[in-house]
This record gives structure tokens, C-alpha cells and sequence, in this order.
């Protein structure tokens, strides 16, 4: 009997551990980190992963930890039987401020309908090694605080120091140190002006290595791994990268007695030094035009392309789907949808645009109007080779499309017909009037008076203005980017409306969430770009485009680093809240202004 009970305990603690994890598996929104247990001074990495659409996020509280670096977006897209699963994940880079235990509470994601809530996570910190010196600081005048040049330094890596516009290089940042590696603080982020960069986790994973350098031995920890894609040619510098390491080295103090003399010295410190990277030159060479072909878009590295119909054979006015697909290596990213040449009386639309992994489909809607044999041609694919250095013609195969008369009895039919063979034509007999018949004047008689032809013409007119207004309105309202457009400040009013109740009960955390928040769905819905993927540069970008003025842009891209620093950083922002809230209505303002003038 006490078998059975204890079968029957472990089957029931086995069930509920498998619908624990089944039920996290199947979370779309949680939090992960790197590592539960760390040093230190050590970074690593948390990260939001993110399976259904989201308008925004708000992130956890970091008070506990420093961070370095983040936030860091990465997307992927499968599609698995016909089903098309999407992931996004944010990532920040942490370091432990203290030893203890400390909880990173749940990360709030708004959904279209729903609010989701991440996990919480408990991480541990613990001590990196043992300190032989305890109690002793930088700040003791007996230790020293420099080391020389060759000691500690941050090395800017790059996989190719010359390479063609388009080309996929990696870039890195790593530190060297002959001492041990304790910590690293106030690390500024690289920039890659010139290239479109992502980024990739360290090699590292927490972990510091030995290298040897010119015959030396070096601790070394990789900070920074980026894969970025040249979008310029020319000499392009990247940027220097500056923060304290963290080092612990032997002290220059005499031995107190015979136990330091015999093991060397006074012991260790932990010494902050603060380090700069030297900028690194790359050459970005331009494709040759020798041998270029005429619809080449762009297209570097190593593909294999298959173009192919769902139909070759349908009734004008239906629709098939033609499906333009790349694969391979290279800035598939980058590419554009190519342009058609479809044959007279073809109609399409912007392609779907399906990732997965290694490859990148275009999936074009197409609409025949008339009946007829057709082939459509123009499909090929070119590429630049960067082993061969030549361009390559990848040919598609050859689609024939027989479009059969339209279905009359289709409710929906519409048959299109060429302006050159449209026909006017016109009953010009009419039935003679027989029998007697009296002479009115013409000033008493009804019909041919003004009334008469008022009265006839009125219904057409007013049938005319009805369509007239009808179609304005489906026009305007068929555009969902202008619909966007003109709602962006209905949204925004709403998100200043919580923030002026935020204002008035003095909560500031809260006040700036909602100022960013109003900024980035107003540049969102007006600038069509998903929140998501709202970044200074596409900012600064689409704003240039509609010809803001320089003075405002600088304007908002100062007001979004403000509210996002004291966003992600509490209480560290101080100020007038009215002034900001007044601040954030003006600029709003003079955008939409400046936006609809160009617009108009």
C-alpha cells in the first residue's frame, strides 16, 4: 500500500512538472537570461522573447545591475506547412553591481488586445575571486591606479579590412589585459555609421580566455560582435569605444610581514582603469560596372534563385501568384522587391516579403484583364560574386500563362476593354407624330421650361455629386498609410492625455513612458514605420525626406533620448514636468505641421 502511494506521489509531482513546462513553452511573451549565477562585474546577458505583434514594451527595473549595453533587437521569421510564425527578441547587456541574490521582475509587452508579462528571474552574484587585500580600495594612496599601454588595451577586430559595398563583414571589440579581468563599467556602444549592423552574441558568453599576442600572454573577453553590411563606399572610420576595466594586479606596497614577503608582496586591488579603442579604417571598394547587368539591384555573395506560377492557366480576372525566390549567402536583407515587366492589361501589387533563415521569397498577387497567350519574361536574377569577383545571371525558368475569357455569369466579372476599340453609337430615327394635335405658346407650356429642365436634371446631378463623394470617401479611407497619418494625433492626445494625469499625481517614472510613448506612435503612424522598429537613424531619415526642418528633428530625437534615459534609468532625470509636457505639445505640433506642408 505505501508502493502504490509513493508511484502515485511521483507520477503526480512528474504531471504537474510537465504542465509547468508545457506551460511556459507555449508563453509568448517570457525572459531569459545567459546565466543565473554570475560575478561580479562580469557581463551578462537578459533578453525579452517576444512570439506575438506587439505595439510596445516596457522593460523591467535594472536598479540592481549597470547596463552596458542594449536594447538590442533581433527578428526572425519562419514558415512551417504553410504557417508563418514571427520572433523578436530584445536583449540587454547587465553587470552585477554587488553580491547578494536580486530578482529582475517581469517586463510588460502591450498586443494588439492584450497585456502579456514576462517571468521574473532570480539571479546570483557572487564574488569573481578571492581578494588576498580585503578592505583595502583604489583610493589607498599606497596602490597604483595606471597601467602601462601594452598591459590593458581594446582591440577593434574586422574580418576584412577592404571589402565591396553590400559585402557581410564582422566586426568586433575585445579587451586585453595581462592582469586578470574582474569587470568592465560605463562601456559607451560602437556605432556603424556606413554599414547596416547586427548584432550577434559574444564569442565570450562570460567567459575570459587566454591569448597570446606577439609571444605574450593575455587574458582577453570579447565585448562587442556585430555583423554589418557596407550600405557606402569610401574610407569609412569606426568609431572609438571607451569605458573602466576592471583589473586585478599585485599592489605596490612592502610586505607587512613574513607570509606577504613570501607570497609576494602586499596582495592584490581591484584597480578601474578607464580605456579607449583606437579608430579603425575600412575600405568599401564599389562594384565594378564592367559586366554589370541591367536589372541588377544590389545583390552581393553567393545565391541560388527559383522563380515559379501557382497557376498557368486561369479565366481574366482571376488571380495567381508568382513567387520570386533567393537563397544563399550575402545581404539578403537588403534587397529590394524586384520591379515586373508584366504584359498589357496585368495587374499587381506590393509583393508579400516571407524570411526564413537563408532565404527571402517575393510573393506577387498578379490579376489578368484580358484573355490571351502570355509569357512573362524579364524574370532573371543577378548577383555580384565575391569569389569570382564577376557578376552572375541566374535565368528563370520559362512561365507560360493562358488567360481563358472571363465567367459572365460571375457576379464579379469585369471585362476590360482597350480604349482604341471603344465605339460611341446613336438612334438618330424617330416616330413621326400622326393626328391632330394643338399649338400652346411656348411662355405657358411645361414642358421645355426652365422648371421642366430643372427638375429633369437635378436627380442627375445629384447622383453625380453622390458618387463623386462616395468615391472620395473610399478613396481616402483605401489608403491604410494616410488613414494611419491622419489618426497619428488622435493617438498621440490620447497617450498626452494619461500624461498630463501622470503630471498632475507628480509620478515621473510613469510621466515619461507616456511621453515616449506619444512620440513614438505619432512618428510611427506618420512616418508608416512599425514602433518596433523605430530607430534614431530611420527617425532622422524619413524625417529628412519630407523636408523637416534640421532645428526640429534635432528637437526630436533629443526629446526621445531624454524620455527613454528616463525611462530605462528612474529618478535619474530631473526637471519641469509641465515644461516638458508643454515642450512635447509643441513639437508634436510644429511636426504635423511641417510633415502636412510637405505632405500637401
Amino acid at each position: 500500500m505505501k508502493m502504490n502511494n509513493k508511484i502515485n506521489k511521483t507520477v503526480l509531482v512528474l504531471l504537474m512538472l510537465f504542465i509547468g513546462f508545457s506551460t511556459q513553452a507555449q508563453s509568448p511573451v517570457y525572459a531569459q537570461v545567459s546565466s543565473k549565477k554570475v560575478q561580479v562585474g562580469v557581463p551578462f546577458e537578459y533578453a525579452i522573447v517576444i512570439t506575438v505583434n506587439a505595439n510596445n514594451y516596457s522593460p523591467p527595473n535594472f536598479s540592481d545591475f549597470s547596463v552596458i549595453s542594449g536594447p538590442n533587437q533581433s527578428s526572425s521569421t519562419q514558415w512551417v506547412n504553410g504557417v508563418v510564425s514571427q520572433q523578436m527578441t530584445l536583449s540587454w547587456g547587465l553587470v552585477a553591481k554587488k553580491e547578494g541574490k536580486f530578482t529582475i521582475g517581469p517586463a510588460v509587452v502591450n498586443g494588439a488586445n492584450q497585456k502579456h508579462e514576462t517571468n521574473a528571474i532570480v539571479i546570483e552574484a557572487v564574488k569573481g575571486a578571492v581578494n588576498q587585500n580585503a578592505g583595502t580600495t583604489s583610493e589607498d594612496p599606497k596602490y597604483s591606479n595606471k597601467v602601462s599601454g601594452g598591459d590593458l588595451f581594446i582591440r577593434t577586430g574586422v574580418s576584412k579590412n577592404k571589402c565591396y559595398i553590400g559585402e557581410q563583414v564582422t566586426i568586433t571589440q575585445k579587451v586585453y589585459s595581462r592582469h586578470q579581468l574582474v569587470g568592465f563599467q560605463k562601456f559607451s556602444q560602437p556605432t556603424y555609421d556606413g554599414f547596416y549592423a547586427m548584432a550577434q552574441e559574444s564569442s565570450s558568453k562570460g567567459q575570459q580566455a587566454m591569448e597570446i599576442v606577439d609571444g605574450v600572454n593575455y587574458y582577453t573577453y570579447e565585448l562587442f560582435r556585430s555583423v554589418c553590411i557596407a550600405n557606402k563606399t569610401g574610407k569609412i572610420t569606426l568609431n572609438s569605444i571607451e569605458g573602466d576595466i576592471v583589473i586585478r594586479k599585485q599592489s605596490q606596497s612592502k610586505p607587512r610581514n613574513i607570509f606577504e614577503q613570501f607570497f609576494g608582496g602586499g596582495g592584490y586591488e581591484d584597480v578601474p582603469v578607464t580605456t579607449k579603442s583606437k579608430p579603425y579604417i575600412v575600405e568599401v571598394l564599389a562594384l565594378p560596372e564592367e559586366g554589370k547587368p541591367l536589372n541588377f539591384n544590389g545583390a552581393v555573395g553567393n545565391f541560388s534563385y527559383k522563380a515559379e506560377s501557382s497557376r498557368t492557366e486561369l479565366k481574366a480576372n482571376d488571380a495567381f501568384n508568382l513567387k520570386l525566390q533567393i537563397s544563399g549567402k550575402g545581404n539578403l536583407k537588403l534587397l529590394d522587391a524586384p520591379k515586373l515587366n508584366l504584359p498589357e492589361g496585368f495587374e499587381t501589387y506590393d509583393p508579400k516579403i516571407i524570411e526564413n533563415g537563408n532565404s527571402k521569397t517575393f510573393d506577387y498577387l498578379i490579376i489578368p484583364r484580358t484573355e490571351g497567350e502570355y509569357d512573362l519574361t524579364d524574370l532573371d536574377f543577378s548577383y555580384f560574386n565575391l569569389d569570382t569577383k564577376k557578376y552572375v545571371v541566374l535565368p528563370a525558368a520559362k512561365i507560360h500563362i493562358t488567360v481563358l475569357p472571363p465567367d459572365p455569369n460571375s457576379a464579379g466579372a469585369q471585362v476590360y476593354t482597350p480604349q482604341n476599340t471603344i465605339k460611341e453609337s446613336e438612334n438618330d430615327i424617330r416616330y413621326i407624330k400622326k393626328g391632330d394635335f394643338d399649338l400652346i405658346q411656348a411662355d405657358t407650356e411645361f414642358f421645355h421650361s426652365g422648371t421642366h429642365w430643372a427638375l429633369m436634371i437635378s436627380p442627375v446631378l445629384l447622383l453625380f455629386v453622390s458618387l463623386a463623394v462616395r468615391r472620395n470617401h473610399i478613396n481616402k479611407n483605401s489608403d491604410l498609410v494616410a488613414v494611419k497619418q491622419r489618426k497619428a494625433v488622435r493617438i498621440a492626445k490620447k497617450q498626452l492625455s494619461n500624461a498630463e494625469k501622470l503630471m498632475g499625481q507628480n509620478k515621473k517614472d510613469e510621466f515619461y513612458t507616456e511621453i515616449l510613448n506619444a512620440i513614438n506612435l505619432y512618428l510611427g503612424s506618420k512616418l508608416n514605420i512599425p514602433v518596433a522598429e523605430l530607430s534614431r537613424e530611420k527617425i532622422q531619415n524619413s524625417l529628412s525626406i519630407k523636408n523637416t526642418e534640421e532645428q526640429v528633428i534635432n528637437k526630436t530625437l533629443k526629446t526621445i533620448e531624454t524620455s527613454e534615459y528616463a525611462k530605462y534609468a528612474p529618478g535619474a532625470v530631473s526637471g519641469d514636468l509641465k515644461s516638458v509636457y508643454n515642450d512635447t505639445i509643441e513639437l508634436i505640433t510644429t511636426l504635423e505641421e511641417q510633415i502636412n506642408r510637405k505632405m500637401s
